[in-house]
């Protein structure tokens, strides 16, 4: 290529890139004088859950000074509506935009809950991501119920680990009725349809533990039948306990 055609195409590069930055520029700014016809909230998992409404989110955001709709789009502050909509006690995650005609959007997602602890005089969820979910009307979803001595340490490591296994082990999501825990180092599965205890003691090694059960039923129980028993004790290494409490 001879010198003067490298000059014309090193201009013509520089026209495309300055050309390019004027346009986002222009861009930009036309965007920020919009005024923003409305606020387009979508819940991702509506269809699964509906534990919080775009209409009480868009009551909150009137309600806290954050509704956008009116208002050009440089002083809308996507990034306060995007973290307060986040602190809501039912989304899991949000994210707030503005499209170039001046409309917001919110994209969210709900928290899912695992399982509910009833202690005393108190009841809370239990979520996916292992942390603390107030009950809600709204929440119906069936989810295992723990009950008795349960602090919320407990709660949102141990018990969340022991439940979210059994989520995704269809063999003991079936059997498994519900959790009561009489202290840390006592505590109980029950069994379904008929109520046997199935003695935990602590929950760590809880894999072992069923594991080693679920060869007796396999194998070791064919003939008998697990029924036998009202509680079976898997506290002690290479056992599985049987006894009847009457």
């Amino acid at each position: 290529m001879s010198k003067g055609a490298t000059i014309f195409v090193s201009i013509i590069a520089v026209v495309v890139v300055a050309y390019v930055a004027w346009a986002a520029v222009w861009s930009y700014e036309r965007a920020n004088t919009h005024t923003c016809p409305t606020l387009d909230i979508t819940i991702t998992d509506f269809a699964k859950r509906q534990y919080v409404t775009a209409s009480e989110l868009v009551t909150l955001l009137k309600k806290n000074g954050l509704y956008p709709v009116g208002k050009t789009a440089s002083t809308i502050e996507t990034q306060q509506i995007e973290n307060f909509i986040r602190n809501h006690p039912m989304v899991r995650k949000a994210e707030c935009y503005i499209l170039p005609d001046g409309t917001v959007c919110v994209r969210l997602s709900q928290r899912i809950p695992v399982l509910r602890v009833v202690t005393g005089d108190m009841s809370y969820f239990v979520d996916t991501d292992r942390t603390k979910m107030p009950v809600r009307e709204s929440v119906t979803t069936p989810v295992l119920v723990a009950t008795g001595n349960i602090g919320e340490r407990m709660a949102c490591n141990e018990l969340a680990d022991l439940v979210l296994w059994l989520e995704e082990n269809s063999y003991w999501k079936e059997k498994i009725q519900s959790i009561h825990v009489v202290h840390p180092k006592m505590v109980y599965l029950i069994q379904r349809p008929d109520g046997t205890h199935i003695i935990l003691g602590e929950i760590s090694g809880f894999r072992q533990k069923l594991g080693k059960l679920r060869t007796l039923y396999d194998k070791g129980f064919d003939e008998i039948g697990w029924q036998t028993y009202q509680e079976l004790d898997l506290r002690y290494a290479g056992q599985v306990i049987g006894r009847n409490l009457d």
